[in-house]
């Protein structure tokens, strides 16, 4: 009998064995990461991924690997989404997951994280979206037309009369945009934050929430070494970057406050809130934050849309010239473009999404953190896993037959191609809850200063003192997560005599 009951028990302890084993197979496989390079001890696919454009990269390998594509970059976890179909079922259906932002040592540490654009999905980034809403959603920035119209009259003014500072006249014009919205005074007046501060703030800050960009990222436990350690500059880094940060969060609020004490300022976003919600504490703390990241993101978005425009313009003239066309037969030449004008103007409202299309600002949107374990088209998907959808793959769609090099307005026009392209505004703003809250403002922005200048200026390649056109290729540079032309020189001048009246009729007591 002892002898039977020990068979017994050892043949029910080997099936248990031989089930859990089945278990964890069948288990292991459920639990499939998707496919990916192989990745190398130590540090993953580090090298096999291009450091300047990573996006391209991403989109061979879905030839190879799929439309998700796993890899392990230096210990991250990323997926990246090359189809709008995975997009919208992870970033949009399925967004109390995929809402979350990556932390990041050295951006918590600076404050970059209090930024609303990269906060981790929680109270903190519903409030401040919330607050960003009420100044920014489609019905409130209608009240804007005005101020966005004036300000691109200015620029015009600036471009006839000093061509070779276009660039420069360009920044300052898509900035105080978003300045007079947010802050209600104009960037360049003295004791203001200049313009200068705030993009040397931007360039760090977009910096500092990509993935590897600092070496304690990748080891967060390098923060704790004593700042005398020897080539230890991470806190001292860490404090520049802190204090840069709270300098050009808090200082324009101060100038804010001492206008609303001296009872003459514009209305804005900060002035709005204080004057209304000045004894909420909590909400007071937040405005600065706020207001920062409306600033901060609204100036990036239509900067990097606008140099995109430039090269373009300068590289296909004939578009140029369409565009042209389209504007003086609908607005005739008497006046500047206006809002009123939009929906008369399809060809122009095409070549506006051909610029989103044609070299995305943030090829790779804006990385998401995975809040908890999912399971996607068969595939495991880790917690923590970084998300990137591929927005420059889905802008080089050929569904309307066009090639995707090519700037093209017509790839948006039913009366052109039988099956028009992915519209940009899909993907060029971001997606589901984290999708960009100021995109109209940075939209109607586009609008009228591209219209407004193809009205009256004509933009070609620059050329040399004997009239022969230099060589035009400008280099396109990675800022963090954003990729723009860097600052390139172009050939600009008025249309006609007819168009410097016009401009400084408009123009005449603006100042």
């Amino acid at each position: 009998m002892a002898l039977s009951a020990l068979g017994y028990t050892v043949g029910a302890t080997f099936a248990l064995v031989i089930w859990v084993i089945g278990y964890r197979s069948r288990e292991n496989k459920s639990r499939s990461l998707p496919p990916g390079p192989p990745p190398k001890p130590f540090i993953g696919n580090y090298f096999d991924v291009s450091k300047t454009e990573a996006w391209k990269t991403f989109s061979q390998w879905r030839e190879l690997y799929g439309n998700l594509v796993y890899v392990n970059y230096l210990g991250s976890k990323l997926l990246i989404l090359n189809d709008m179909e995975s997009i919208r079922e992870l970033l949009e259906k399925r967004s109390q997951k995929y809402s979350d932002r990556s932390s990041f040592v050295m951006a918590k540490y600076m404050g970059i994280e209090k930024n609303v654009a990269f906060a981790p999905y929680g109270p903190h980034w519903r409030q401040g979206r919330k607050l960003i809403h009420g100044t920014l959603n489609q019905e409130v920035v209608q009240k804007y037309y005005s101020m966005q119209e004036d300000i691109s009259a200015k620029l015009l003014r600036n471009l006839v009369e000093q061509p070779s500072e276009v660039m420069k006249h360009l920044h300052t014009a898509t900035a105080q945009i978003i300045a007079s919205v947010t802050y209600g005074f104009s960037i360049d007046a003295p004791g203001n934050t200049s313009l200068d501060e705030f993009a040397e703030t931007e360039r760090m800050v977009l910096k500092g929430v990509v993935p590897g960009a600092y070496f304690v990222d990748m080891i967060p436990k390098l923060w704790y070494l004593p700042s005398w350690f020897p080539f230890n500059s991470i806190h001292r880094t860490a404090e520049r970057g802190r204090q840069r940060v709270s300098d050009i969060v808090h200082g324009p609020i101060k100038q804010v406050k001492l206008e609303m004490k001296q009872g003459a300022y514009p209305a804005s976003f900060v002035s709005d809130f204080l004057g209304e919600h000045g004894s909420d504490e909590a909400q007071r703390q937040q405005v600065p934050w706020v207001a920062w990241s409306m600033f901060e993101a609204g100036n990036d978005t239509v900067t990097g849309t606008m140099l995109v425009f430039m090269h373009a313009m300068a590289c296909f003239p004939e578009v140029q010239a369409r565009m042209r066309e389209e504007i003086h037969r609908v607005v005739g030449t008497d006046r500047l473009p206006s809002f009123d004008d939009r929906e008369r103007l399809p060809y122009i409202n095409a070549a506006i999404k051909e610029v989103y299309r044609w070299n995305p600002n943030t090829p790779l949107g804006v990385p998401r953190k995975l809040q908890d374990a999912d399971v996607y088209g068969g595939y495991y998907i880790p917690k923590d896993t970084i998300i990137l959808p591929n927005a420059w793959l889905l802008s080089r769609d050929q569904d309307s037959g066009i090639d995707p090099g090519v700037f093209a307005p017509e790839r948006f026009l039913e009366s052109h191609v039988k099956k028009t392209a992915l519209d940009p505004h899909g993907y060029a703003f971001g997606f589901g809850r984290r999708m960009c809250p100021g995109r109209f403002l940075a939209d109607n922005s586009a609008f009228i200063l591209i219209t407004s200048m193809v009205a009256t200026l004509r933009i070609s390649k620059p050329k040399d003192s004997c009239g022969v056109e230099k060589p035009f290729d400008p280099p396109y540079i990675l800022e963090g997560l954003s990729s723009f032309p860097y600052p390139f020189e172009v050939d600009i001048g008025p249309v006609s005599d007819e168009a410097v009246a016009v401009v400084k009729e408009k123009t005449t007591f603006m100042d």
